[in-house]
C-alpha cells in the first residue's frame, strides 16, 4: 500500500482511480463498506483504489474545543486500511486554506484533476467543502456533468441504532467495549510499547505488562478480559486501566496480566484488545484482599473467553 502525505506528492493518476474520502476514525462497519466498495470497483475497472483522509481531524481546525479523541492512532489506521487491500492512502493536511475551498472547486481540483476519479464512494450524510455546503446530491449532479459515478452507503444500523464514530467512542469510554465490538467488526484495541512500571504485580504473583499507549481513547477505568498481541502471537489476558488506588492514586496506567505466559516483554510493540469489562476499579482494604480479587478476576476472564470461544495462538 502506498502512503502519500499530500496530493501534491504525486503526479495525477493518468489511468484514473476509484476513491473514498473521510476521516475514518475507528474504521467501523460504515467506513469498511466505503473502503470495500472502492477496492472492489477499482479491481473491476483495473485502476488504483484510493482512500483520501485528512490530518489533523477537521474539528481540530474548525472547532478545537469539540475535537474528539481518536479511536485509532495514525499507524493503526494505516495498518487496518492495508488489511482491506487499499492501493493508495492520501493523508491530506487539513488546514484553514483547505476548509475554505468551495465544494465544487474541491471536486474539480482534487477529485477530478488530481485523483482522476472514475467513481467516488461516500456516505449518504456526507458534507464537504467550504461551510460544509457540499452534499451527496451535489456529487450526483457533478458526476453526471464530469463523467464520474457515485457510490452511496446508507447509514448502517445495528439493533436499530446508527453506527458512528461518536457512538463507538462513547461506548468505549463508558466501558461497554462488548457493545462497541459489533460496530467495529473487531474489539476496540489499544496499541503501544511495554514500559517499566512499579513492578508491584510481580511481587503479588501477577506480573503485568505496563503499556505506554499511543491510542487516545481508553476504556473506562476497570478490569477487562483482553487479548494481548505481540509479534505473531496472541495471548488471553486480564487488563487493568486506572490509578491503582489500593497503593494510593498514581498516574493512569494500562496493565495486562497474560494468562499462561512467562517472559520478558519490555520494549515490545503490543496491542491489547478489550473483550468485556469485568468490574470497576476499586480500593481494597489490604493487599491480601486485592490478591484474592485478582484471582477471581482471572477466573472471570477465563470464563468470558470460554463463553466467547476465544483462544490464544497466532494473531489473526
Amino acid at each position: 500500500m502506498e502512503i502519500l502525505r499530500h496530493l501534491d506528492d504525486r503526479t495525477p493518476w493518468s489511468s484514473g482511480s476509484v476513491a473514498t474520502l473521510g476521516n475514518f476514525d475507528g474504521l467501523h462497519l460504515g467506513h469498511q463498506a466505503l473502503v470495500r466498495g472502492a477496492v472492489e470497483d477499482a479491481r473491476r475497472l483495473g485502476v488504483p483504489s484510493v482512500v483520501l483522509t485528512f490530518e489533523p481531524h477537521p474539528l481540530k481546525v474548525l472547532a478545537p474545543a469539540r475535537a474528539p479523541k481518536l479511536l485509532l492512532s495514525h499507524k493503526d489506521k494505516m495498518a487496518l486500511l492495508q488489511s482491506f487491500d487499499v492501493d493508495v492512502v492520501v493523508i491530506q493536511k487539513f488546514d484553514a486554506a483547505l476548509a475554505s475551498v468551495p465544494a465544487r472547486d474541491f471536486v474539480t481540483r482534487v477529485l477530478i484533476e488530481r485523483l482522476a476519479i472514475k467513481k467516488i464512494w461516500v456516505g449518504r450524510d456526507l458534507r464537504f467543502g467550504q461551510g460544509r455546503k457540499g452534499c451527496v446530491d451535489d456529487l450526483l449532479k457533478w458526476g453526471c456533468e464530469d463523467g464520474f459515478d457515485v457510490g452511496i452507503v446508507d447509514p448502517i444500523l445495528l439493533g436499530g441504532v446508527r453506527i458512528s464514530s461518536s457512538l463507538v467512542r462513547r461506548l468505549v469510554e463508558e466501558g461497554r467495549v462488548d457493545e462497541a465490538a459489533p460496530m467495529l467488526g473487531r474489539c476496540h484495541f489499544v496499541s503501544g510499547r511495554v514500559v517499566t512500571g512499579q513492578r508491584r504485580g510481580r511481587d503479588l504473583g501477577f506480573p503485568t505488562a505496563n503499556i505506554s499507549s499511543r491510542t487516545e481513547v481508553l476504556p473506562l477505568d476497570g478490569i477487562y478480559a483482553t487479548l494481548f498481541q505481540f509479534g505473531a502471537k496472541r495471548y488471553l489476558s486480564a487488563s487493568s486501566i486506572g490509578t491503582n488506588p489500593t497503593f494510593g492514586d498514581g498516574p493512569r496506567t494500562v496493565e495486562s496480566f497474560l494468562l499462561d505466559f512467562d517472559g520478558d516483554l519490555y520494549g515490545e510493540p503490543v496491542k491489547v484488545s478489550f473483550v468485556k469489562r469485568i468490574r470497576a476499579e476499586q480500593k481494597f482494604a489490604s493487599v491480601d484482599d486485592l490478591v484474592a480479587q485478582m484471582h477471581r478476576d482471572v477466573a472471570r476472564a477465563r470464563a468470558i473467553f470460554d463463553d466467547s470461544g476465544l483462544r490464544a495462538g497466532g494473531a489473526g
